[in-house]
Parts: structure tokens; C-alpha cells; sequence
């Protein structure tokens, strides 16, 4: 092996310009375009081709990475495919990704305590050479991560969501530890050993997060965010039916008289009726994500045992566009939810309306007629924000509704179970109790703020 002194500086290099091509993978992507391979990326595939991470079984590694070089040339295609590959079986390139991505964190795992006791000690040589195996195991994770978001894979924007996350925790905690001893700060004393190790310890956490806690393939992932999305809308009805349980704020406050810290964190009277519409819009989209888990679970039943391309493909489509639909509703949660807090801000927002009005247009042309019922909330960013959730609301559930129908939807609506469908027909009831109520209560905040 090398001596070479500089080797850690030269890995720590290395390992940077990794980083900064892990931060710009676009997660959001459903083809190449995600993963454009160029001269750094066909280094790196070359490189970990080459890693020999384990000394038995040599032969069915040499096999595996030979395998792994055969699908590069697949990475950058721009043949049409569906916006995911496949649900709950993973294919064998999407398992051989996630091995590389454990491999990757296993070998980091157990060289970095090695490194981090020889670099406490001075030897600046074998800390290099150890160094360079940690760049290995950074180099299998780099690899799986343009594996999984490449379009051979078929990723999900969940998959590549929680790999992306995943796998730069982990190169940014061994970047860490080399920055570290670069900075010659782990030579002076028992106290920076001390550092050295927390260092450490902040890989094998990143590491094992990884390997425990990264979901694998689509179904797993996209579960993972539809319940994410869940949480949030559980702990937002929490906090805010808390904040409507304090009641209005005392008439001395609106009147101008004495303040009160308390009454700063309650709604005015007029505020209660608006704020109680946004959380039952609230209860309403977690009700709605519960219902795109469902719709998701029976199709991608049905899509295990189905045979025909055709219709497979039919079937992951929808999944995707619907979950897509669903991450509309996760999000537009939590931007409205922000805005909630009293004292409710009415003011116009040219910027947002015009914004809204691009989106709106895009929604109606887009989507069916119904969505012409939405009622009208106002200039205001929290109406506009509102009035855009229910819209989304609208096209999910119709989304479900219909694909209940056999004749809407050809064969996913073979894949709908009875609780499915009719929990669709609730929810579309349910929308338009939500519409009057948002716009009963902002028509009263409205009058109420025109006489005031």
C-alpha cells in the first residue's frame, strides 16, 4: 500500500466532489434526466466495479459487479417507460442497488473506528491508507444512489427521496471525521480523541440508519411519506384544536384595552369559525391520504398477480399519479397549516394570487368539471392556500372514485375493494361540506373586516 502523506487530503477531496453530486440528484425526476451520467460518474461505476470488500467469496463478488457494470449502459436511456417499475418485488437491479448501498455503509461501519484510533495516534501514512477505504465504501453508496435514480430502476420520488437522505448523512459524517483530522485537531489532546470518537459515532449512527431504517422500493417508500404526511396532519389537529379549546381572546383586547400575553395566542371571534374550517380541512386531507394508502394496496395486489404488460403497466401508472396527487395534499397541509397561527393575516397577496390564478386555470383544464364548484376564498394567502387544498382534495378523490368504476378506468377498477369505493363516496360528499364551510366562514371574516 501507499505512504503517500496526502492521501487523506486527496480522498477528503474526493469525497467532497461526491457529496456535491449527490446534492444536486433531482429526486423529482421520472426519467433520466435525474441521473445524467458523465465523465466523474463513469469513474465512479469503474472504481466500485473494481472494490473487493470481502476476502471470502470473491468469485460471487467479481459476478455481482460484473453484473453491475453491464446495466451502465442502461443509466442514461431515453426509451419511454412507466413513471415507476415495479411495487412491492423488487427487480434484481433495484436489489442489487440497495445490496451496494448496505455493503457501502457496513464497510464504512467498520473502517472508520480504525481509522479514527490510528489517526489519534499520529500515523498520518496508515490513517491515509484507511482513508482510502473508507472512500470504497462512500463509492458502493454513491454508486447504488445513481443506480436507484437512474430510469433502469424504475425509482419512485420516495425512493429516491429517502436515498438521497440516506446516503448523504453518511458521506457527510465521513466527510466530517477526515475534516477533522485534516485540521490536525485530533493530534493534541485526550479531549479532541474524545471528539474523534463522537465523530464516529455519528457514522455507525448514519450507517445504521441506513441499513435499518432506509425504506426499500417503491411500496415502502411511498407508504413511508403517505404516513409522514399522516403524522403531520395529526400533530397540526392536535395543536390547533388546542390553540380553538383556549377560546376567543377577552373583548378588552379587541376593544383596544389592556394586552393580555394570553389573548396573544387566541383567535378573535371572528377568527374561531375561519380556523375551525382549516382544521376540519385538515381532518379531511389525513382522511384522503388514508384513503390513497388503500386505493394504492389494492391495485398493487392486483398488480402482483398480473401477467399481462399491458395492464401492469396501467396499474403503476395510476399508483404513481395518484400518489403524486396525494403529495399535493401532504404539502398543501403544512403550507396553510403555517399560516394558521393567530393573529390570521387577511391581507391581499398580489404575488400569490397571481401565482394561484396560473395553478387555478391549470387545475380546471386539467381536471373534471366539478372542479368549477370550489368556492372562491378570497386575495388573501391563507384563502388562496385553502382554496388550492380543496381543489387538490377534489381531484384525488375523483381520482379514486372513478377508477372505482370499471368503465372509468379499464382495469384498476378490477382492483378496488368494496371499503374503498365506498370510502371514496364519503369523502366526495364530504368535500363540498368543507367548500361552505370555508367560504361561509371567510365571507363573514370578510364582511366583518369591510365594516370595520
Amino acid at each position: 500500500m501507499s505512504r503517500d502523506p496526502n492521501l487523506n487530503a486527496q480522498v477528503l477531496a474526493s469525497l467532497n466532489r461526491l457529496a456535491d453530486k449527490l446534492a444536486i440528484l433531482d429526486e423529482t425526476k421520472t426519467n433520466s434526466a435525474s441521473c445524467a451520467i458523465d465523465g466523474d460518474d463513469d469513474e465512479l461505476l469503474n472504481r466500485t466495479a473494481a472494490v473487493n470488500i470481502a476476502d471470502n467469496d470473491a468469485g460471487e463478488k467479481d459476478d455481482f459487479f460484473a453484473q453491475l457494470k453491464s446495466v451502465q449502459p442502461f443509466l442514461s436511456t431515453n426509451l419511454p417507460s412507466t413513471p415507476i417499475s415495479h411495487w412491492r418485488t423488487l427487480p434484481p437491479e433495484v436489489q442489487s442497488a440497495y445490496q451496494l448501498l448496505n455493503d457501502g455503509a457496513s464497510y464504512i461501519h467498520a473502517t472508520s473506528t480504525k481509522y479514527t484510533l490510528i489517526s489519534n495516534t499520529g500515523h498520518t501514512p496508515e490513517s491515509g491508507n484507511l482513508a482510502v477505504e473508507l472512500r470504497k465504501g462512500a463509492e458502493l453508496l454513491g454508486t447504488g444512489a445513481l443506480l436507484l435514480f437512474s430510469e433502469s430502476c424504475g425509482s419512485s420520488r420516495s425512493v429516491k427521496h429517502y436515498v438521497k437522505l440516506h446516503v448523504r448523512a453518511v458521506v457527510a459524517s465521513v466527510v466530517s471525521l477526515l475534516q477533522y483530522f485534516e485540521d490536525n485537531s485530533g493530534n493534541d489532546t485526550n479531549n479532541n480523541n474524545n471528539i474523534g470518537a463522537q465523530k464516529t459515532g455519528a457514522i455507525w449512527s448514519a450507517c445504521d440508519k441506513l441499513n435499518t431504517a432506509l425504506p426499500r422500493g417503491n411500496r415502502a417508500a411511498m407508504r413511508r411519506e403517505l404516513m409522514v404526511w399522516m403524522r403531520d396532519c395529526n400533530e397540526s389537529i392536535a395543536e390547533f384544536e388546542e390553540l380553538l379549546s383556549l377560546g376567543p381572546n377577552s373583548e378588552e383586547q379587541e376593544d383596544g384595552g389592556d394586552d393580555n400575553e394570553d389573548d396573544e395566542e387566541r383567535y378573535t371571534q371572528k377568527e374561531m369559525k375561519l380556523a375551525k374550517a382549516s382544521v376540519n380541512l385538515m381532518k379531511c386531507s389525513k382522511n384522503v391520504l388514508n384513503l390513497v394508502m388503500s386505493a394504492c394496496e389494492c391495485v398493487g395486489d392486483h398488480l402482483e398477480k398480473e401477467s399481462d404488460d399491458m395492464k401492469r403497466n396501467e396499474m403503476l401508472r395510476y399508483i404513481a399519479k395518484l400518489h403524486d396527487k396525494a403529495r399535493s395534499i401532504g404539502v398543501g397541509v403544512t403550507n396553510f397549516g403555517v399560516l394558521l397561527y393567530p393573529p390570521l393575516d387577511m391581507e391581499t397577496d398580489m404575488e400569490a394570487v397571481s401565482s394561484w390564478l396560473v395553478k387555478k386555470t391549470i387545475l380546471e383544464v386539467t381536471t373534471s368539471s366539478s372542479m368549477n364548484s370550489i368556492p372562491n376564498l378570497g386575495t388573501s394567502t391563507l384563502g388562496l392556500k385553502l382554496e388550492c387544498q380543496l381543489h387538490e382534495l377534489l381531484d384525488c378523490v375523483e381520482s379514486v372514485h372513478f377508477a372505482g368504476m370499471k368503465e372509468g378506468y379499464n382495469c384498476i377498477g378490477e382492483c378496488m375493494s368494496k371499503d374503498v369505493i365506498e370510502a371514496s363516496e364519503r369523502l366526495l360528499n364530504a368535500v363540498p361540506v368543507r367548500c361552505k364551510e370555508a367560504e361561509e366562514a371567510f365571507g363573514e371574516a370578510t364582511c366583518e373586516d369591510e365594516t370595520t
